[in-house]
């Protein structure tokens, strides 16, 4: 069976995501396959054949082979395989574009983690605040 992608990002609603290069600003990512590749990891799952990662495309293409930046570590992970879930079914693919949903086989990442194709962007904010108070216990005896 031949499954034509769809594109889940309705065209009013466009995605956001933080620009790392100008401190965290937010830019609207263009729902495009032409556009820069960013994409969120955002399930991970251990299958029957292995670790399986839920990637949603917000922006640009992924193909079976490419090398993308997890903006999270900074380090550049191959995509080995990629499949279309349908129900409990993998489905072998090439490539996926923006909008769509796929699952990814042995890719080093975590849940939440941003992947792109080179460009500085985020679509959660990688920051952590500075604490606000600081506590220390010690007991009174051993």
């Amino acid at each position: 069976t031949n499954v034509q992608p769809t594109n889940l990002q309705p065209p009013s609603l466009p995605a956001q995501a933080l620009d790392l290069s100008a401190d965290e600003q937010r830019l609207k990512l263009p729902c495009s396959p032409s556009g820069p590749f960013v994409g969120l990891a955002f399930k991970l799952e251990e299958g029957k054949y292995g670790q399986l990662m839920y990637v949603r495309i917000y922006s640009g293409t992924l193909r079976k082979g490419d090398c993308v930046t997890n903006m999270s570590t900074n380090k550049k992970v191959r995509v080995p395989r990629l499949v279309r879930m349908h129900s409990n079914e993998m489905e072998d693919i090439t490539h996926a574009g923006a909008g769509d949903i796929v699952a990814v086989f042995g890719m080093d990442c975590s849940s939440g983690d941003t992947l792109t194709g080179g460009v500085k962007l985020a679509m959660t904010s990688i920051r952590v605040p500075d604490p606000v108070m600081s506590l220390a216990l010690t007991p009174t005896s051993a």
